[in-house]
């Protein structure tokens, strides 16, 4: 063999590892594919079908689901030729990603379940678990949620047994939601509390805040509105620590509403205000904050000031030409007008209104579509459901058909349940 050419493989697989590890996959695929070259002058099947898995692993991240499959197909048959185990199941561990990029949970399970039955046991047992953990992902995305808990609790147990805390802390989220799916509210707490343990001992935050987030989340759906507020509190002063500014937005909106189903509308202006503050961009995530300040200003009653962040958020709308929104925007600054006396402008701004508005159902059902995708491409899976159901009313009441909306409020609750 021939060592210059081997350390120069190596030395490609250290970078393309890297990019693989920073989510630059398209960087990544291209090292890989300059490493493979090498193979051919080193003619070691190992090394040919380890750089293939990466190579191929690269490619499913970024949507090549056909070229992936064939690498894996691929480095699968290299392996059977040398009865390389450890290579045979990452092969078909990476076959069952392919299926799950596919929506074929079926087929996903069967790579899994053969790749772990195969798996050798001199091998590192910490991979096992993530092959539990995967096999249990595909299992909740097909909602059986006893053959989820079970290869969560297999993947758990090998992280506790081999000192994996970070791993078992993970584990015990998931086993949390699978309980809750299973509507054992205690057993989901007791595995988020676990959870929560773990993080603090091992002073890992930003997991923390994930395992509060989520059993804040459960309180909100639960109707626990007091301990939800509780919960979020924390789960904001951990954000500020952290510095993770756009997070900080999110919850202190998400607190926003909540301290207003509790009706506590002065702290509800206090934190969406903050939200807005804190919120990173200028687009329609902040116009929609401007919003729904206005609305809850309304309640004070403070209609100036309603009117004043309405104008702002129609000035945001304008400019990201959300023309949609921006009437439903103007209407609501004539109506605030009308309140006030002031005739004239109410006028113009319902003027302004009708141009946006000529079939206000049809347009209603339009925006909120886009704002389900906005909030779904944005992660906040929660708000974006909400918009999603608002659809399927406006969608029933002129008689459309909603299929594609019942799939979408599927794919975003299974999407809110995994966050």
């Amino acid at each position: 063999m021939d060592e210059d050419v081997l350390m120069e493989w190596r030395s490609l697989m250290e970078k393309g590892t890297a990019f693989l590890g920073e989510g630059n996959y398209a960087s990544a695929e291209k090292i890989y594919l300059r490493s493979l070259k090498l193979t051919e002058q080193l003619s070691v099947p190992e090394i040919s079908a380890f750089n293939i898995r990466l190579l191929s692993t690269s490619r499913i991240k970024q949507g090549k689901v056909d070229l992936s499959e064939i690498g894996f197909q691929e480095a699968l048959e290299i392996c059977k030729q040398i009865d390389n185990y450890k290579g045979m199941s990452e092969a078909m561990a990476g076959l069952a990603s392919v299926a799950v990029a596919r929506e074929n949970f079926k087929e996903a399970v069967s790579w899994y379940e053969q790749a772990i039955k195969i798996y050798p046991g001199s091998s590192p047992r910490l991979r096992l678990s993530m092959l539990y953990s995967d096999l249990g992902q595909v299992y909740m995305a097909a909602e059986n949620w006893a053959k989820a808990k079970s290869s969560f609790l297999k993947a758990r147990e090998l992280c506790h047994s081999y000192g994996f805390k970070k791993g078992e802390g993970e584990l015990s989220i998931l086993l949390g939601e699978v309980a809750y799916r299973q509507k054992d509210v205690d057993l989901a707490r007791k595995n988020l509390i676990h959870a929560g343990k773990i993080f603090s001992e091992i002073q890992d935050e930003e997991s923390f805040v994930n395992a509060i987030q989520y059993w804040a989340f459960i309180d909100f759906e639960l109707g626990n509105l007091e301990k939800a507020r509780e919960s979020w509190h924390r789960v904001i002063a951990l954000h500020l620590r952290l510095q993770q500014k756009e997070e900080l937005s999110e919850s202190m909106y998400f607190l926003a509403k909540i301290l207003h189903d509790l009706k506590d509308i002065s702290n509800a202006i206090y934190y969406l205000e903050l939200s807005i503050d804190n919120y990173p961009g200028k687009d329609l995530g902040l116009a929609l904050r401007y919003e729904t300040l206005a609305q809850l200003l309304e309640l004070k009653p403070d209609y100036p000031s309603a009117r004043d962040y309405l104008k702002k958020a129609a000035e945001i709308l304008e400019q990201n030409e959300e023309n949609q929104k921006l009437g439903e925007v103007y209407e609501k600054i004539a109506l605030y007008s009308e309140r006030l006396g002031e005739t004239e402008e109410a006028l113009i701004y319902h003027t302004e209104s009708r141009k946006y508005l000529e079939s206000h159902q049809l347009l209603s059902l339009n925006m909120s579509q886009r704002l389900a995708h906005y909030f779904e491409n944005q992660r906040s899976y929660l708000y974006a459901l909400q918009y999603y159901w608002e659809c399927l009313r406006i969608a029933r009441e002129i008689g459309m058909d909603t299929l594609e909306l019942e799939q979408a409020i599927q794919r975003v609750s299974k999407k809110v349940r995994k966050k």
